[in-house]
């Protein structure tokens, strides 16, 4: 009887996998709700979109009732109406805030704010025209009027109201005199009221602020904060 001969066995060498590396966390920044449900920015390249009102509608459901409310934006006659340049704007500034949330606890007036600071935050590099944006977009944000008929939401009292507002009360830029006289070493803003109840009371929306600053459509722009809202809502 002939027995098998062994067979040796070569061991085959394996290839090591490497590990996939986490995908590394988004950037978020959390912003009022109030002015990216209202249609305050426009959809426009320009610095100040045209010297006219706008007006928006909307129908909510309150206590098995629909409720029609309005929004009427008033621009200034010399910087136009916010666009979604100011947007950009607006979400960098939310980011500082949120910073300073971090810090500090609650935000109160004034703030300040470097405009270095403003375009880091954006990926922007210094230059003499950026600045001129910054300045003129905390003039579009000071001057330009919310006439609200029950469609921005007070958090801390839980209640719609109808009044006129101003998303920033008053702005000192770096250079100009202060209150007490002394000279601005930064931007400083005073925030309305209704922004510093709601952001204290944490009335705010995350928005995905890498995806955001890839973003180039202005329209595309203008409904991420919108998208972020209806998703919520609907999450169910």
């Amino acid at each position: 009887v002939r027995t098998p001969k062994a067979q040796s066995t070569v061991p085959v060498a394996v290839k090591p996998t490497t590990p996939a590396l986490p995908a590394e966390p988004k950037e978020f920044v959390k912003i009022e709700k109030n002015l990216n449900t209202l249609g305050f920015f426009t959809p426009a390249k320009h610095r100040g979109a045209k010297s006219r009102e706008k007006v928006v509608f909307f129908r909510r459901e309150l206590n098995g009732k629909t409720i029609e409310a309005q929004a009427t934006i008033l621009p200034s006659a010399k910087y136009g109406l916010p666009t979604t340049a100011d947007l950009d704007k607006y979400l960098a500034f939310h980011k500082l805030l949120e910073q300073r949330r971090n810090r500090v606890g609650e935000i109160s007036n004034p703030v300040g704010f470097t405009s270095t600071q403003l375009l880091t935050v954006l990926g922007i590099k210094d230059a003499g025209n950026n600045y001129q944006d910054i300045h003129e977009w905390l003039q579009r944000m000071t001057l330009t009027g919310i006439n609200s008929k029950g469609i921005v939401y007070m958090a801390r009292r839980k209640t719609w109201v109808s009044d006129t507002f101003h998303v920033f009360d008053r702005v000192v830029t770096m250079g100009s005199s202060l209150p007490d006289g002394a000279v601005a070493d930064q931007n400083y803003v005073w925030l309305s009221d209704w922004q510093l109840e709601n952001i204290n009371s944490n009335y705010l929306l995350p928005i995905d602020l890498d995806t955001y600053r890839k973003l180039r459509n202005q329209i595309a722009k203008i409904l991420v904060p919108l998208l972020q809202v209806w998703l919520y809502a609907s999450r169910a």
